[in-house]
């Protein structure tokens, strides 16, 4: 294997929960509540419902072949040339991914807070510390983020306190009035962020150093980090309403701005921006390192190390030129569910019937 590095179960939770929250904290509240309107809280339980069955499918697969990652057994279930291709499809969804999820740093950080900076400055300084993240190794990596989760954890909190104020549980009448359709609608729609790209953490399933517990992380993770989500989206329409909710691009960052207790707490926003920084940087880099180590894999190289600098310009470049703006970041939104499918769901699927055939045969 090309990672040595080992991580712990509970490292392995953390490390999900915030994978999902990062870069969907502030984009999917919006999406949802635009499709099932005020029931969208309702639609965001249905899909971690929804996720949580696909992770017990991702988990079955994983824990098939322990100690080799996603493209190892690719190979081994379809055969080498076969194998390599499907490996190479995955390489380019994760690195497309990757640089997609780079754009979108770079949209909102010009857009909401340093509207004079060039874009290609902010894409610089992100590509650069998601390169040395991806270099320092996972091990490493994985105690920066449990470093980090407390932070996280405790300024969410002081978050979600600060809104109480604001909540107006009107706004959630009439319930259903639309019936079970838009709730159905928003979830398949909604799977595609987060839930079908949690395939990417079958690169990293073999270097939790237990494998039963590792499962049990999986599918905590993935609950910790969609009830946040639902939360979020919660919050979203007690606080504003769905009409209003629906029409604002960074909804949860709109929420932060409008908090204001007594005249004196008030604009947290620092608080939000900081807590999706920091998630939405392990995002973009799990899925470097997942690209990283899949085309290292189709090249059979004793090191994963020298991709990082050359896959990094490449990934550059390309998040500069994958969306020219934002609008055309939601249009990419409307389709990513059903270019997210082959990937997340029917070939892990495929490779999963083949593997219990195989091993009855």
């Amino acid at each position: 294997m090309l990672e040595k590095g080992k991580i712990s179960p509970h490292q392995f939770t953390i490390m999900i929960a915030l994978f999902i929250v990062g870069g969907s904290v502030l984009y999917v509240p919006a999406g949802l509540i635009h499709t099932a309107k005020q029931d969208a809280w309702l639609a965001s339980i249905l899909v971690v419902g929804l996720g949580l069955l696909l992770v017990y499918m991702l988990n079955a697969l994983g824990s098939n072949f322990p100690n080799m990652n996603f493209a190892q057994y690719c190979e081994k279930i379809l055969g080498k040339w076969l194998g390599k291709f499907v490996s190479l499809l995955y390489f380019v969804y994760f690195f497309l991914s990757t640089a997609t999820f780079v754009r979108q740093f770079g949209d909102f950080v010009i857009i909401q807070l340093l509207r004079e900076t060039p874009l290609l400055a902010v894409h610089i300084l992100l590509i650069v510390i998601m390169i040395m993240g991806v270099r320092y190794g996972l091990e490493p990596f994985s105690r920066a983020i449990g470093i980090f989760f407390p932070y996280i954890f405790l300024l969410f909190v002081l978050f979600i306190l600060s809104l109480f104020p604001m909540i107006q549980f009107h706004q959630l009448q009439p319930v259903l009035d639309n019936g079970l359709k838009p709730i159905m609608g928003a979830a398949v729609k909604a799977l595609g962020t987060p839930y079908l790209q949690l395939v990417l953490f079958l690169m990293i399933f073999p270097a939790v150093n237990q494998t039963k517990p590792a499962k049990k992380s999986f599918l905590l993770g993935t609950l910790i980090g969609g009830s946040v989500l639902t939360l979020v989206t919660l919050l979203c329409i007690l606080c504003f309403g769905a009409i209003f909710s629906e029409n604002q691009q960074f909804i949860t960052y709109v929420l932060a701005l409008n908090i204001n207790i007594g005249g004196f707490w008030q604009r947290i926003e620092a608080i939000m921006a900081f807590i999706w920084f920091i998630t939405i940087y392990i995002k973009i880099t799990l899925y470097f390192y997942g690209s990283v180590i899949c085309m290292g894999q189709i090249l059979k190289l004793k090191e994963y190390k020298s991709l990082t600098i050359p896959l990094g310009f490449i990934t550059l470049f390309l998040s500069l030129f994958i969306n020219k703006n934002i609008v055309e970041s939601d249009q990419q939104a409307e389709w990513w569910t059903a270019f997210s499918l082959p990937f997340g769901l029917f070939i892990p699927l495929l490779l999963l019937i083949l593997s219990k055939v195989r091993k009855k045969a």
